[in-house]
């Protein structure tokens, strides 16, 4: 599933599919984001309607502005693409767990 940044209505979606009783989702107007909750292993994410990337762990020298966003087709990571920006998210397996359980 591949989306242009302006396809936002779209990412919030698949987003929301991804993360679907994973932890905390979030979807608002001008960012989507997730983090993982105790006792599982802390992750987090978050993407901003304008192309950038907030990680829980800041990037250093790197241009985190992305225009594509692609998520495998079994919603386990997502994959950022930008001119000079290339980051693939992926869902740590000890949460994935969790969707055994639905």
């Amino acid at each position: 599933m591949e989306h242009r940044i302006a396809d936002w209505d779209a990412i919030s979606i698949d987003f929301s599919k991804m993360f679907h009783k994973l932890g905390e989702v979030r979807i608002t107007e001008s960012h989507l984001s997730y983090s993982s909750v105790k006792p599982h292993v802390t992750t987090a994410i978050m993407l901003t309607r304008d192309g950038q990337l907030v990680a829980s762990m800041p990037l250093h020298n790197v241009d985190s502005k992305f225009e594509q966003v692609i998520f495998d087709d079994s919603l386990e990571s997502i994959r950022l693409v930008g001119t000079s920006f290339n980051y693939t998210y992926t869902i740590p397996k000890e949460i994935l767990k969790i969707r055994d359980a639905f």
